[in-house]
């Protein structure tokens, strides 16, 4: 009753002294703040712990608007039992055990804490952890630049960001003559005197003696630098407060953030005084080493908080009045991409520019949407039409166009890295046409990648594994999963925690784990039994990671299981925090010019998106049309948003990312080069092709079908061939190689295949037994394997006789090779030579299936073996003759049509087409009267020196930014006086030759080039141009050069 008596009398007091008291600075402040509403203090109670316990209080204030302002270090602190704790500037500190009351104030507002203080008569040890190391990040000791470096500075390393305890531990402790810690005179310890310039530093001052890190170092010090021990708590988690999300009004500008790190034996303490603060935007907001956040302009920035390994991040959006802004009264938005980005917009008072004309519209869809200038018929008609809704019809036209899905197959393959130099033997265009044809089915998106990540075979048949062919390594197929399917750049966690994100080095190899089963053999991929991928730093064996679930967990996979299908499951799941706004993401930066997260590959909580409701309203909608990227182009191109005009206006110029404008963009390399030939007639247009190549298609399709009709009776004229022989020869099926120390262990080693010989054919098509068949291989050919060390594999064939004989078996190898047949050795030799003793060997065949099992066998280099079976006539019986069809594709007809499988009739169809030269000369005429005249509709890329210098991607990595946007003195050169440009433009008259007056020809060129009508001024400067040059020709050449030289031309407006 007595407490409660006297915090009353202490309220009033101080309400008394509020009123009467005040200076100038404070009326101010009370003036700016005369309609707060409420009063809010988080944490409401406060219980410390030990003598060194501290809360950071955030107290907010609600004005009579609904704003929230910070009034953390504005309000006043009253303490009702100054023995217990003390404040300042909302921090709590405790002084002695007791309970005590925290009253605080503001403009007739008050509110009260409850503290309890206990454990200050005990030893609470600095965590070397928690505490010693998170300091030491904080001071920027362990930073990349500073001894966080791999090489260290000055013969001291530390682990980056302090990941590593125990090399830090050996670092401080032990290493150094134990002078960096000094543990009998603390003073004199080199971590503590080098930071306060006591002796020279190279890393400047880094330490003030009143700093709460020189505190934390010095006591862990003088407590004799111990580790935490075996069985600590470790830190779970962290905590901001406010979060995530703030936005502040001027003149409030400051915010004051708290931050709480959890443990895992269910215990948390304020850590806001040692935890690191960085901020992305540094023209917008600062945050200083105590947490305090302050707007410089308006604008939006992250703030980002780093304890130890954990990272979040507060997105702050910073708002002031501008004068002379007020919204159009007349804009009214289409759908909820204008009603969201407008919200943002009116928010930060940026006014939105006004939409685009018909002409800058058109040719902005045609280019966007495929690559190329609207044909000149389109623009006419496009111009005339005078529907409300005429934009909407021809968003939805172009969308259904042949060319849509051509140009968006092309900018896909360039991320996949559909490279011909890599993916050789026709993948690379089995794969691009691939993506092709699934963009013009629409497929899901999640299909799409789904069988992309999940797919096996070979790479000459499925399109879809040259997604992993295209791709060396298991790091880098893991790097590039997380960079194009979870706009994650996780590079930097497979050497240590990623420095700017919550990704792990487990994580890294959890991820990594879901590939590192793949193996490829000669382009054929196929997944095979593997434990995990193993943490170098630990050894730990990380488990694949995948399933259906939001945060990210590894899972184990059950045995026999492929890991990429529930690393599929979970990446493509409706609740996945990454994949729909990823690919939602890169769709708005191919049609605004900017991403709403910029880069558009690097999600990270330090790199916000400009617009976060924004972003999430596109993911769901994406969601909820089953992945459609189609419908989400449409969405898009229709909004307001897509189709403002380049224009900005004296208020919005400054805007760089909330797409009050459109953005200019010069077109890329292919746009360019595409849009110089259409409009000096140097390509056809697009119409008449595609006329032509439809023609060309359908001869294809007749053609195909008439050998589906013929391909039963090509099959039986084979396999009664190979019944009519003595024997014939089935496919190769390979293992992959067994290293040795030396050729005579790889020779001598009995591996699995020899351990347990495979007695079946169907055992050798069976995906647990991990072997690999090259489809098109015939007995003829060598069998050629890549360079190495010392290694052995198994290859199996069979060999089906017709009835029992004697054949020679002939071997050339290098160097040694074994052999089985049935189960028996049947030959073995370490070293093959010249010597027909050796190399010479007779066998009998059984009647039925023969099943050899060959052992080749590397000393090192490059290796490889043919062995040739030929029939050793009885007497007066003639020789046998051997089927050379592939050995593959005659077994495959041997077995009735309903027991092959899809791969064997694919393979089989396809090596049966190939044979066709009906068909070949079809697919080669369809192919040079086809598409690849346009090099935004080509499926790969051709290289020419015009191409690179605009920025053509080299196919080599994940990121968009392969692609070169920026102009560049080359790039004038080529359009001034290059080659191309200058045969292009020669070319010209033909398409312009012919037209009589010069209105005609400056009609017709503008409607090409620009999509426009000349203007009248144009008109006659055009025309007085052509009239006072002496040479037709020449003028009308000049003309078109000066055009394609022009920046309505170059850029995309």
């Amino acid at each position: 009753m007595k407490s409660q008596r006297a915090c009353i009398v202490l309220l009033l007091n101080v309400l008394t002294l509020t009123f009467l008291c005040v200076s100038d600075k404070a009326l101010r402040a009370e003036n700016e703040r005369a309609t707060l509403a409420s009063l809010q203090v988080t944490p409401a109670t406060i219980q410390l712990s030990s003598r060194r316990s501290a809360v950071q209080l955030i107290v907010s204030g609600t004005l009579a608007n609904g704003r929230q302002v910070d009034l953390t270090r504005d309000v006043r602190y009253h303490v009702q039992d100054s023995s217990v704790i003390q404040v300042r500037d909302g921090r709590v500190t405790a002084n002695a055990n007791g309970d005590t009351q925290l009253l605080i104030t503001a403009d007739g507002h008050a509110t009260t804490v409850p503290v309890s203080v206990t454990g200050t008569e005990h030893v609470d040890p600095v965590s070397f952890q928690y505490e010693t190391l998170a300091v030491l990040t904080k001071q920027g000791c362990n930073a990349g630049s500073c001894h966080g470096s791999p090489e260290g500075k000055g013969g001291f390393s530390l682990s980056l960001f302090a990941f590593d305890p125990e090399v830090d531990k050996r670092a401080l402790v032990r290493a150094g003559f134990n002078r960096r810690t000094n543990v009998y005179e603390p003073n004199q310890s080199l971590i503590l005197k080098k930071p306060l310039l006591r002796i020279p530093h190279v890393g400047g001052k880094r330490l003030r003696t009143d700093d709460v890190a020189y505190r934390i170092l010095y006591d862990w010090i003088y407590e004799g630098a111990q580790d935490d021990g075996a069985g600590r708590a470790t830190c779970t988690g962290i905590k901001l407060n406010p979060g995530p999300a703030r936005v502040l009004h001027a003149p409030h500008l400051q915010q004051q953030l708290s931050v709480t790190a959890y443990f895992s034996d269910g215990s948390f303490r304020d850590v806001t005084r040692i935890a690191t603060y960085a901020t992305s935007h540094k023209d917008v907001a600062t945050v200083d080493a105590d947490g305090l956040v302050a707007g410089l302009q308006r604008g939006h920035s992250a703030i980002t908080v780093r304890y130890l390994e954990h990272l979040e991040s507060v997105d702050f959006t910073f708002c002031d009045t501008v004068e002379g802004f007020q919204w159009p009264a007349d804009e009214q938005p289409h759908n909820y991409v204008d009603k969201l980005v407008n919200a943002r917009l009116q928010l930060l008072q940026y006014p939105p520019s006004p939409l685009c004309n018909d002409a800058t519209f058109l040719r902005r869809l045609y280019l966007d949407l495929t690559g190329l200038l609207p044909p000149v018929p389109d623009v006419e008609k496009f111009l005339a039409d005078d529907a409300a809704d005429k934009r909407s019809q021809w968003i939805d036209r172009v969308l259904d166009s042949d060319e849509f899905p051509r140009f968006q197959a092309l900018r896909m393959a360039d991320l996949l890295r559909v490279n011909p130099k890599v993916l050789t033997d026709g993948r690379a265009r089995l794969f691009a046409d691939w993506l092709a044809q699934s963009i013009k089915a629409n497929m899901p998106f999640d299909e799409l990648v789904g069988q992309m990540l999940t797919s096996t075979g070979d790479s000459k048949l499925v399109p879809q594994t040259n997604y992993f062919a295209a791709i060396g390594t298991v790091q880098e197929v893991t790097e590039a999963t997380a960079q194009l399917f979870m706009g994650s750049r996780i590079q930097c966690a497979k050497c240590h925690n990623h420095p700017f994100e919550n990704w792990t080095q487990n994580d890294y190899y959890s991820l990594g784990a879901v590939f590192s089963h793949l193996k490829r053999d000669g382009g054929i991929i196929r997944p095979q039994q593997t434990n995990g991928m193993a943490n170098p730093r630990t050894g730990q064996t990380m488990k694949p990671w995948g399933t259906i679930r939001t945060e990210k967990t590894p899972q184990p996979i059950a045995a026999g299981n492929d890991a990429r299908q529930a690393f599929s499951q979970w990446l493509t799941a409706e609740t996945n925090p990454f994949f729909a706004h990823v690919e939602v993401n890169r769709i708005w930066a191919h049609l605004l010019g900017r991403g709403i997260v910029e880069p558009i590959d690097d999600f990270r909580s330090s790199n916000p998106p400009s617009n976060g409701a924004l972003l999430n309203a596109l993911a769901a909608d994406f969601i909820d049309s089953g992945y459609d990227r189609k419908s989400m182009f449409r969405v898009i191109c229709n909004s307001h948003t897509y189709q403002r005009s380049t224009a900005t206006t004296p208020l919005n110029q400054q805007d760089k990312e909330l797409f009050s404008h459109q953005r200019v963009r010069l077109l890329t390399a292919e746009q360019l080069i595409d849009a110089i030939g259409l409009v000096t007639g140097a390509i056809a247009p697009i119409a008449s092709l595609s006329r032509e190549v439809a023609q060309a298609r359908a001869a294809v399709e007749v053609r195909r079908k008439q050998l589906n009709t013929l391909q039963t009776s090509w099959e039986q004229q084979h396999v009664l061939s190979a019944q009519e022989a003595t024997f014939w020869r089935g496919g190769f099926w390979e293992s992959t190689p067994f290293t040795a120390k030396n050729g005579t262990e790889a020779f001598d080693a009995v591996r699995p295949p020899e351990a347990v010989m495979l007695k079946s054919l169907a055992a050798l098509e069976d995906p647990q037994n991990g072997l690999t068949v090259n489809t098109e291989r015939k007995h003829t050919d060598s069998m050629q394997f890549p360079k190495g060390g010392a290694a052995s594999r198994y290859v199996y064939h069979p060999v089906i006789a017709n009835r029992a004989c004697r054949v020679q078996m002939h071997v050339t190898a290098d160097d040694g090779l074994k052999a089985w047949q049935n189960g028996k050795q049947v030959y073995a030799q370490q070293q093959v030579t010249d010597n027909p003793d050796i190399y010479l060997q007779e066998l009998s065949l059984v009647k039925g299936l023969n099943l050899f099992l060959f052992k080749p066998v590397n000393k090192g280099g490059a290796y490889h073996f043919h062995i040739k079976l030929t029939h050793v006539p009885e007497e007066g019986e003639k020789p046998g003759s051997i089927p050379e069809l592939p050995g593959y594709h005659l077994g495959v007809m041997h077995l009735p049509a309903d027991q092959r499988t899809p791969q064997q009739r694919q393979a089989l169809q396809a090596f049966y087409f190939g044979q066709d030269a009906e068909l070949s000369a079809l697919r080669t005429t369809l192919n040079a009267e086809g598409l690849d005249h346009y090099a935004t509709q080509r499926p790969l890329p051709e290289e020419t020196t015009f191409l690179t210098t605009f920025g053509q991607p080299q196919r080599i990595s994940p990121c968009v930014c392969d692609r070169s946007s920026e102009p560049s003195l080359d790039q004038a050169l080529q359009l001034l006086n290059g080659k191309h440009v200058f045969d292009q433009v020669q070319q010209s008259l033909q398409k312009y030759g012919p037209l009589q007056t010069p209105d005609e020809l400056v009609r017709q060129l503008y409607l090409t080039a620009f999509s426009r009508y000349p203007s009248a001024t144009e008109s006659k400067s055009t025309a007085a141009f052509l009239a006072a040059s002496d040479n037709r020709d020449d003028a009308i050449r000049d003309l078109i050069w000066a055009i394609v030289n022009t920046q309505e031309f170059m850029f995309q407006h």
